[in-house]
């Protein structure tokens, strides 16, 4: 037996180490937990487990395209938005072809891509963000993908309004581009993207959202595309069949209609993100001004050293060396407490020996 090259080539993902016990802000989970009407409607469909789930998420797909001004056909629904990522790599990218995208990001890019056979080319950030030209330079005749996270994962910045079109418009416009806004529904800055309005004016990118993030159902595994249908469609041809299993619909869809929930989660992030800023300044501190709910910051001693500091006293944040980093740490922003808990243990790693 011989595995196949691409595949032998493939590093499992690293979610980053979780101390056993510790109370885990590695992952950008909602900090308030999932949508009590997430939780009711799990619970309203148990009886139904027994059966398949509907193969084109149906339900779901209806909602996401009234929330996007768009028609169904114009969707991926996904296990996750790694999922789509994986499906435009199968329904786009060749063996032999290419992608394109930062090395200091998301590494299911990556993944998504070998995986399908293809060629990863990436360039590294310029201060912690995006670099176009970089990027742009890397394309050529082979090149089918463009990934972007905005903002990104695991820094936090963002390429604004004029810059992310101006890299758009540097790139052949055969090339598809998707841009991961897992964590847009953070992004407070007046010049961040308007989604929609890329989408209207070009027809040759793939917007992916979650539900991981702000909806509070990681656990359930829920994503989504939206683009044009030629490269919905297209995508979607890939998917095994019943990708999203009933209490994920059901909760996804109830999720859709907790603008309660969303708007404490958005509420908190944005207080504890204030917080953090100023008592890291304080403290003199490195960090990246965030658009997520996330922070990435630098507290004076390597990422492995300080995650092992941090995770024996209780609390898991994650190690960036696999990104790149090796001198920084993201922290998932927390509850109150758990942020001054956090800045009690920076603090007694100032006196550790």
């Amino acid at each position: 037996m011989k595995l196949k090259a691409n595949i032998a080539s493939l590093e499992a993902y690293s979610p980053g180490k979780t101390a056993y016990g510790a109370e885990k802000l590695s992952s950008n989970e909602n900090p308030l937990g999932p949508s009590p009407k997430a939780r009711q409607a799990i619970e309203a469909v148990l009886g139904q487990i027994h059966r398949y789930p509907d193969g084109a998420s149906t339900e779901l797909r209806r909602r996401l395209a009234a929330l996007w001004n768009t028609v169904p056909e114009n969707l991926i629904i996904g296990s996750g938005s790694d999922e789509v990522f994986s499906l435009i790599a199968a329904a786009w990218l060749a063996s032999g072809e290419n992608a394109v995208s930062a090395k200091q990001t998301f590494s299911q890019y990556r993944y998504a891509v070998t995986l399908f056979g293809g060629t990863m080319r990436e360039a590294n950030l310029k201060e912690g963000k995006y670099n176009p030209e970089k990027m742009a330079a890397l394309t050529d005749s082979q090149t089918r993908i463009v990934f972007i996270c905005n903002p990104n994962n695991p820094t936090g910045t963002y390429l604004n309004a004029n810059e992310l079109a101006a890299f758009i418009d540097l790139l052949p416009k055969d090339i598809i581009i998707v841009i991961d806004e897992a964590y847009a529904d953070f992004a407070d800055a007046p010049d961040f993207p308007n989604s929609k309005q890329l989408l209207r004016q070009y027809d040759n990118i793939v917007i992916t959202r979650t539900f991981s993030k702000l909806y509070g159902i990681a656990g359930l595994r829920v994503g989504y595309g939206i683009g044009s249908a030629e490269i919905c469609q297209g995508a979607e041809r890939a998917s095994m069949p019943f990708n999203v299993n009933v209490p994920a619909q059901a909760a996804a869809c109830a999720a859709l209609d907790d603008a309660e929930h969303r708007q404490a989660t958005l509420e908190l992030v944005r207080r504890e993100k204030d917080f953090l800023y100023r008592e890291f300044t304080r403290r003199g501190y490195f960090f990246y001004p965030t658009q997520a709910n996330f922070i990435c910051f630098n507290a004076g001693k390597p990422a492995s050293e300080l995650w092992e500091f941090i995770a024996r006293r209780g609390i898991s944040i994650r190690d960036l060396n696999s990104f790149g980093l090796p001198d920084m740490v993201r922290y998932t922003i927390g509850r109150r407490e758990h942020n001054e808990r956090l800045l009690a243990i920076l603090d007694e790693l100032k006196h550790h020996v």
